[in-house]
């Protein structure tokens, strides 16, 4: 009751001093993470069991280290193992697990600067406060932020050289500049380390820097600065076959099933007109939509959809599929209310989106970054928000939206996604 207060309040406040304290927005958000912390919020519902899991990981790499990093890939976690051999090091070294969750809770600051300096990167200073609004909102508010925060999980600490990687990627493209290009390539090699997801970006990154250095000296220079530093991961993953990337959390399924391509286009294709909402349904559609070509893309879009939805078997029991998936088989026990959204979805899509190369691209590798059958929110919240507004390409100039209303837009639905969640299972 007293979170719920708190938003409230802090949520009017910004309607009424928006500008001049959003330092002590900043600090009420904090606080309420802090509040979190020792409440143990659970507010991802997934974040304790996880955690606990990963503990009994780390008590192996204490008890031993070397059978625990050659085996690794009998343990139930798909994520990479350098987190937990970092807390195995923090926990001998004298820290307590407590200790060690309560500075983990000062990345998201870390966080939070960093996706305000590429925010500052690709639009330029003056609508600084409002990008700082942005985001401090998209990562103090968001349930599986804060959840991965508490329970520590690499995901965050994999982000936050993600985010370092993508800065200097905007740098490169307003500066041209090869030393950006380094040193995205090593921000991006860290994060994949860490969360291995985040290398399919190199696709994207590369890609970009290919059509800028064609076949010249830095371009090979990059592709080998990256081959090199993979090698201990790809001697880890196949000469040693640890390959923790195939464990599944849905035993007895065939490979056909796990990699439909189907159940992954359509629910993250859901999930981006979620997390949109607070970004783009300002706009009035039928503005940005008067260009008769995008009947063409109606018809194309909407024949797509029917194909994949014939294709569409992702069911409940694996656990994850989105919050539209599990409304509609909370409401009709049935997919049929998601195929819809999905189905608007892609509409959406067509409509707001440039259907350019780097636009499928990006698609592409937001479906590669999840191999797995599972599909759940904390691989795309706050991600998406974040390559929306930084690489992903529009048919409309998205610096008109960036003022006030996007940050109570952003406010208002974390919010209210925060304290669904907090009801459900926060605590």
């Amino acid at each position: 009751m007293f979170i719920t207060f708190s938003y409230a309040l802090i949520y009017q406040y910004m309607f009424n001093h928006y500008i001049l304290n959003k330092k002590i927005i900043f600090t009420f958000l904090f606080i309420t993470l802090f509040i979190g912390f020792f409440l143990n919020e659970n507010s991802s519902g997934g974040a304790i069991p996880d955690f606990l899991m990963r503990l009994e990981i780390i008590n192996s790499f204490n008890n031993d280290f070397f059978v625990t990093f050659l085996n690794y890939d009998e343990y139930p976690d798909r994520h990479s193992p350098l987190i937990l051999i970092f807390i195995t090091v923090l926990l001998k070294s004298g820290f307590d697990l407590n200790s060690i969750r309560f500075l983990h809770l000062f990345v998201v600051p870390l966080i939070i600067i960093v996706t305000h300096k590429c925010l500052l990167s690709k639009y330029g200073k003056k609508n600084s406060n409002i990008f700082f609004l942005i985001s401090t909102t998209i990562f103090f508010l968001s349930p599986i932020i804060r959840s991965i925060s508490i329970w520590p999980d690499s995901r965050l600490i994999g982000l936050l050289f993600f985010l370092l990687s993508l800065f200097f990627f905007l740098e490169f493209n307003k500066k041209l500049k090869f030393k950006y290009a380094v040193y995205n390539t090593l921000f991006l090699i860290l994060a994949s380390y860490i969360s291995p997801n985040f290398s399919m970006f190199f696709l994207y990154f590369f890609y970009v820097f290919f059509k800028h250095y064609s076949f010249s000296n830095e371009i090979f220079k990059l592709f080998f600065l990256n081959l090199f530093l993979s090698l201990p991961m790809i001697f880890y993953l196949f000469i040693l076959d640890v390959n923790f990337l195939k464990i599944t959390a849905v035993p007895n399924i065939s490979t056909i099933d796990r990699i439909n391509p189907a159940n992954k286009i359509l629910i993250i294709s859901s999930l981006i007109l979620f997390y949109s909402f607070p970004l783009f349904l300002s706009r009035s559609i039928v503005t940005v939509c008067k260009n008769s070509l995008y009947i063409n893309r109606l018809i194309i879009f909407s024949l797509f959809f029917f194909v994949l939805a014939s294709f569409f078997n992702y069911s409940i029991n694996y656990t994850g599929g989105g919050i539209f998936f599990k409304f509609s088989y909370l409401l009709f026990e049935s997919d049929y209310l998601f195929l819809l959204i999905s189905f608007i979805s892609f509409l959406y899509i067509a409509f707001f989106f440039k259907v350019n190369f780097n636009n499928l691209l990006l698609f592409i590798i937001l479906i590669l970054s999840n191999p797995q059958l599972t599909i759940y929110h904390k691989y795309y919240d706050p991600l998406l928000i974040i390559l929306f507004l930084t690489l992903c390409e529009y048919n409309f100039n998205i610096k008109k939206i960036l003022n006030k209303n996007i940050v109570y837009s952003l406010y208002l639905f974390y919010s209210i996604f925060l304290l669904i969640n907090l009801f459900r299972f926060a605590f």
